[in-house]
């Protein structure tokens, strides 16, 4: 609030309301896949080659900034937390250097439709007209269910009549876009490993 004061401060009656309306604004949150739409296409990457790849590249000398720098370009904030900031649309990245190896997080980016955990699955409503509707609950109503069906738009709703829901089921697709890492050098695919594996530590022993 201070802050707010701060900028209005010295504005006039029409410049105060103005620049509340940008403060108050909803941030605009990019997906992967439009973050990434600026870069050109580097290759259809195989998991295997990456992973012959990161057995010796992940020993030592990868460059902190860069991993860093496309973490923030390919928007994985967007959906994760990582070392408390992010989105809260997917698992939290922090602890992953202490579940994933190089394999399971190269398998989890290049393939993410193999393992939907319930807890970040959107939900797939089938209706009596026989149309189904896919996205994350918002509100469930006495008679209306809310439903998010953009992740990326906090304004992407839509109401559903409850009497008309046959079933609801959690999706087996992924919110997460197949083929992000066909945007990006192998160094930056290598980098970014690190960065996520590291925990954000520019003093781990693959930064050196």
């Amino acid at each position: 609030d201070a802050i707010k004061q701060d900028a209005l401060a010295g504005l006039s009656e029409s410049q105060q309301v103005a620049m509340k309306s940008i403060l108050e604004a909803e941030p605009t949150v990019t997906s992967p896949m439009e973050a990434l739409a600026a870069r050109q296409f580097v290759k259809e990457w195989s998991r295997g080659e990456l992973e012959r790849s990161a057995r010796t590249a992940l020993k030592g000398g990868r460059d902190f900034e860069r991993g860093r720098k496309v973490f923030g370009e390919a928007a994985c904030f967007a959906c994760h937390r990582f070392d408390g900031e992010g989105g809260a649309l997917g698992p939290d990245l922090t602890s992953a250097a202490g579940k994933f190896s190089p394999s399971d997080l190269l398998e989890s980016i290049m393939e993410p439709s193999k393992v939907v955990s319930d807890q970040y699955a959107p939900s797939v409503f089938t209706l009596e007209n026989g149309d189904t509707v896919t996205g994350r609950i918002i509100n469930l109503g006495s008679d209306n269910i809310t439903v998010n069906v953009n992740m990326f738009d906090p304004n992407g709703n839509v109401g559903i009549d409850r009497k008309q829901v046959i079933s609801i089921e959690p999706s087996k697709i992924s919110m997460m876009p197949e083929g992000l890492l066909n945007m990006l050098e192998k160094n930056e695919i290598m980098d970014l490993m690190a960065y996520v594996l590291s925990r954000g530590d520019r003093n781990h022993a693959m930064f050196r």
